[in-house]
């Protein structure tokens, strides 16, 4: 990871398993930079993505960079499948030197949240939408 900013390894990977785990409730998990912007860390996971709209939506979420990790489930009534999402967001506003860096940062997320049908990195919160996110999934 680039100088200055660290990824929280063991915290991150026991979230990322328990949004795979079949058996678990929780259906994402949401990283945030912490401690003033050095560390990727945990902000928050659960069973209702809707928590993850409602706060990038807020205030907030316009200078928010996160990651998202989220379980959806497609298919018809004979054949339900968990597919796995990636999201990256970038508030429209954090700083273009801070939205640059991210897509090097990004890359050690990835390493640790490697198995996902679809990736969408955005600062559009329509692109979140639950039925967008099916969408794109579904055409994958």
């Amino acid at each position: 990871m680039p100088k200055g900013v660290s990824l929280d390894e063991d915290t991150v990977k026991a979230g990322y398993e328990d949004v795979r785990n079949d058996e678990s409730e929780t259906k994402f998990l949401m990283l945030t930079y912490q401690e003033d912007n050095t560390k990727i860390s945990v902000h928050k996971s659960g069973s209702d993505y809707s928590e993850v709209l409602t706060e990038l939506g807020g205030e907030e979420g316009e200078s928010l960079r996160a990651y998202v990790y989220l379980r959806v489930v497609t298919g018809d009534e004979m054949s339900k499948r968990h597919k796995f999402v990636l999201l990256t967001w970038c508030g429209p506003s954090v700083p273009a030197l801070k939205k640059a860096k991210m897509s090097l940062e990004k890359t050690q997320v990835k390493n640790l949240m490697s198995n996902y049908a679809v990736e969408i990195q955005t600062s559009e919160l329509e692109d979140m939408a639950l039925d967008n996110l099916l969408r794109r999934v579904h055409d994958e």
